[in-house]
């Protein structure tokens, strides 16, 4: 990925923010010089490793199998930024925030499939609520999924903030995405705001 340095975050607790705002992420294997990609929820676990699953129809599993490595990349908030927010003139161009991480695949059977699968649940649903499977049923569908943990061997994140414009700049920026109304421009803003606070 593209990054010059102003744009590129290293801060561990910034970065575990992004995935976790973001864990609809693309799954990326490459086979005989052709991509495969998937669409996929993935959470970190405590240790920073992924965890995640596909169909076994998927005919990307067959590619997920133990020391494989894969691209998995987050895709945080982005917007577009005009050229007549600026003081001084310049281009449009469009902020954002990505993580691009290369990871090995260690395959989850058996109980580690089971828990796994119970941790992805309770990280979107309530599983107590009516209309869920139970531990039981839900340990029957394993044979349907192919679970696997993602051990990180390298990440690149990138936070284009407009770093590289004025302070003045910025604060315009700042101020006319937070009058826009869709939660990307918002989500940005923040973001601009926390970058000059410090606080990211």
């Amino acid at each position: 990925m593209y990054s010059p340095q102003v744009f590129i975050e290293t801060d561990t607790d910034a970065i575990r923010r992004l995935i976790a705002s973001a864990p609809f992420a693309t799954l990326i294997s490459v086979v005989d010089d052709s991509p495969l990609v998937t669409h996929v929820p993935i959470i970190l676990d405590k240790h920073n490793w992924l965890l995640g699953h596909v169909a076994c129809a998927n005919p990307h599993s067959a590619a997920l199998s133990d020391g494989a490595e894969v691209l998995v990349i987050f895709h945080g908030p982005h917007a577009y930024v005009s050229p007549s927010w600026y003081a001084e003139p310049s281009v449009p161009t469009w902020n954002y925030a990505i993580a691009h991480m290369k990871a090995r695949v260690h395959v989850q059977t058996g109980d580690a499939a089971q828990m796994l699968l119970d941790a992805l649940t309770k990280a979107f649903d309530d599983p107590s609520q009516a209309g869920h499977k139970s531990h039981a049923e839900r340990a029957m569908l394993l044979n349907q999924i192919h679970c696997f943990r993602l051990e990180p061997l390298q990440i690149d994140v990138k936070f284009k903030l407009s770093q590289n414009k004025s302070k003045t700049d910025q604060e315009q920026i700042i101020a006319k995405l937070s009058q826009q109304e869709d939660e990307n421009s918002q989500a940005i803003a923040n973001l601009m705001l926390r970058n000059l606070a410090g606080q990211i």
